[in-house]
């Protein structure tokens, strides 16, 4: 009898898991959700998920309609169509618009990343290559991160791993009804990858290579015409978008030069997949790159020991499925230099790198087994002390939840001073009126985005003044100003210069990412408008013809150490309401300091352009009330209590003139 074609890759069925092993299949998907859940409505929402958030909130017929074109957005639909899905679900239990239950698709994806590299390495290899590689994939902090984003990256990988699966499941699979919808599974998800994420056209060359290798090997004729067709149909589905992915790219790229760096890009791309952004000292960064280095080396040239084994052939699947894609990367850096700036860019290759170091690891294990033992062990270790950092400040992309609490805070804290903010960023606003408008609308916190374009010192009196001046207009006696991403759009920050030569400034914040200034539009009233109801009246003469009328302090719980909006201290934002009881010859300036039984535990911050310098005293008239607002910067070390803020007046000279009044008390915590 004539062996089957196939009984050489009699792999597939020797790497099926049976069932005590199902339950470390299971225990590895669960720990790759469970890292992608932790902590997952920690960063605040930035700019390109607000682009998403934009574009799943629209029609998808829309959707389809724009980003088909590839130049109002540089990515295809399909990504936003299913985050557009996933938001109008979540919508039937109120969760539309919680950052961490919208980020719970991509964490889905990519566990479902790990479960497909898991059944990929099993079946083209061993069943510890597959564990060792789905731990790997599980722990990697690339991934882990764009699991939590709300971009297209992650969940095209997961595409391009199942379609590679799909692909060899469907080559071994007997029965043709069965094969046929494996077949139709590698097609469903190379078209979803290539409809969320272009890049991911580098692959398809791979899985035809695939073909070509497995008809090599088996001379399945059958099996290659099938999955030639299929390659087919995705190439016919693809080509529409293909075609409008050359013409504006060749509009819109700068060419390079093929294989420019080589080096330095293969360099960056493994510190992506396993190590990435780690601040460790250089050796100890250079020696863990050199480590997984010849771990992947290992996996890619080391063969399985025979002694009676199925032959396998994941190095065959790993060579292709990493090498072209990274062979074309460079060769289309001829035409596109930007192509491994981005560590996002080339994210779905990082599975197949984690997976060739997973092979690496159970290479050894099979040879010498404590060597793999404790290589395993090493790996995943790396790996695992590189998540912390994910979940801090410093990873923080721009903390525009931070910022807009801060506005909602200070106008929930001031009934009677409307609020309004201008959004002064390179290409969105999005991301900022995606937490303001959980609460307000336009009308109660009025937004506006009144600069698209380079500014430059010619434009400050044309196109910089008047929109302002119509928002001074509007009637709010508070101005936002938030600024991001102002590289080649307003570098010498002209839009602030114009709001601090014409208003005094009321504080500025810093979250990650983001400033926050505020400016006080109306400034001087004739008498004092309606306060917060924590508002104390002094009604206290601080310095010779200057009482301080009332005072207010807007953050009443603090935390000794800030992380978000100014590291590393906690702020007092504390309000005061001036009123010239005779006309004034000095010039005075608010002194404010916390106080507790050991001395001060915080002091003023002094700004140039606070509304004391900005409106001199000696200039008021008589009667006339001004409002004033600073800021009390905190000792990091205070310990927790109750102190309350001290206020008095000082002179030019910076020496107190009278005496000083409590303006009320903050909770540190």
């Amino acid at each position: 009898m004539r062996a089957s074609p196939l009984t050489p890759f009699a792999a597939l069925r020797a790497g099926r898991a049976r069932p005590p092993d199902r339950v470390l299949d299971a225990a590895l998907v669960l720990l790759s959700l469970i890292i992608r859940v932790w902590r997952l409505g920690y960063h605040s929402v930035w700019f390109d998920e607000a682009v998403s958030l934009y574009w799943a909130g629209v029609d998808l017929r829309h959707t389809w309609a724009v980003t088909m074109q590839l130049v109002e957005d540089k990515h295809p639909p399909v990504y936003y169509s299913l985050l557009h899905l996933w938001q109008g679900l979540l919508g039937w239990f109120g969760l539309a618009h919680d950052d961490a239950a919208l980020r719970l698709l991509g964490s889905l994806l990519g566990a479902l990343t790990v479960w497909g590299i898991l059944h990929l390495a099993r079946a083209t290899g061993t069943r510890a290559a597959g564990w060792v590689a789905a731990l790997l994939v599980a722990l990697a902090p690339l991934l882990v991160w764009y699991s939590q984003d709300l971009r297209m990256f992650q969940p095209a990988a997961t595409g391009i791993v199942w379609c590679a699966y799909a692909l060899w499941r469907a080559w071994h699979t007997p029965a043709p009804g069965r094969r046929l919808l494996w077949w139709g599974l590698s097609v469903a998800a190379m078209t979803a990858a290539l409809y969320s994420y272009l890049f991911s056209a580098f692959v398809l060359p791979a899985a035809g290579l695939s073909l070509l290798a497995l008809l090599i090997q088996t001379r399945a004729w059958r099996r290659f015409v099938e999955g030639a067709l299929a390659l087919l149909l995705v190439g016919l589905l693809f080509f529409p978008l293909a075609r409008n992915a050359w013409s504006v790219n060749a509009a819109e790229s700068t060419p390079g030069r093929a294989f420019a760096d080589f080096s330095a890009n293969l360099l960056r791309l493994l510190q992506n997949a396993t190590v990435w952004r780690v601040t460790w000292d250089p050796p100890w960064l250079n020696l863990s790159l050199a480590f997984f280095a010849a771990l992947v080396l290992v996996g890619l040239l080391l063969p399985w020991p025979r002694r009676g084994q199925t032959p396998t052939f994941d190095r065959v699947w790993l060579w292709i499925w990493l090498g072209v894609p990274l062979l074309i990367a460079n060769l289309m850096l001829s035409r596109s230099r930007s192509i491994f700036t981005q560590d996002r860019y080339l994210l779905f290759l990082a599975p197949f790198i984690l997976w060739a170091a997973g092979r690496g690891c159970a290479a050894l294990y099979a040879r010498i087994k404590p060597l793999g033992i404790v290589t395993a062990l090493v790996t995943a270790g790396l790996l695992l002390a590189s998540l912390p950092p994910l979940w801090t400040p410093t990873r923080a992309r721009e903390n525009w939840r931070a910022a807009a609490a801060y506005i909602l805070d200070y106008r929930a804290a001031s009934p009677g001073l409307l609020s309004a903010v201008v959004t002064h960023v390179d290409y969105t606003h999005q991301a900022l009126e995606w937490y303001l408008r959980q609460t307000t609308n336009q009308d109660t916190l009025p937004v506006f985005f009144p600069f698209g374009g380079a500014l430059g010192p010619d434009d400050v009196e044309t196109v910089i003044a008047p929109p302002l001046e119509g928002i001074v207009d509007f009637g709010a006696a508070t101005l936002w100003l938030t600024q991001s991403h102002l590289e080649g759009v307003d570098d010498a920050h002209l839009v602030e210069g114009w709001l601090a030569q014409h208003f005094p400034i009321i504080t500025e914040q810093y979250p990650a990412g983001v400033k926050l200034s505020g400016y006080m539009l109306h400034g001087q009233f004739d008498r004092l408008p309606a306060l917060s109801p924590a508002a104390i009246y002094p009604d206290a003469e601080l310095a010779p013809g200057l009482r301080l009328l009332a005072c207010e302090v807007m953050t009443p719980v603090v935390a000794a150490r800030d992380d978000f909006l100014h590291p590393p201290s906690g702020w007092v934002h504390v309000r005061l309401w001036w009123q010239a009881a005779a006309p004034l010859s000095a010039d005075y300036i608010a002194t404010a300091q916390m106080v507790g039984p050991e001395g001060a535990w915080g002091d003023r911050l002094h700004r140039p352009g606070e509304a004391l310098r900005f409106w001199p005293t000696s200039t008021w008239q008589p009667n006339m009330i001004v409002r004033d607002e600073l800021d009390v910067n905190l000792n990091p070390v205070t310990p927790a209590g109750k102190y309350p803020i001290v206020v008095g007046a000082a002179d030019a000279s910076g020496a107190p003139v009278h005496g000083t009044v409590e303006c009320g008390r903050v909770a540190v915590k």
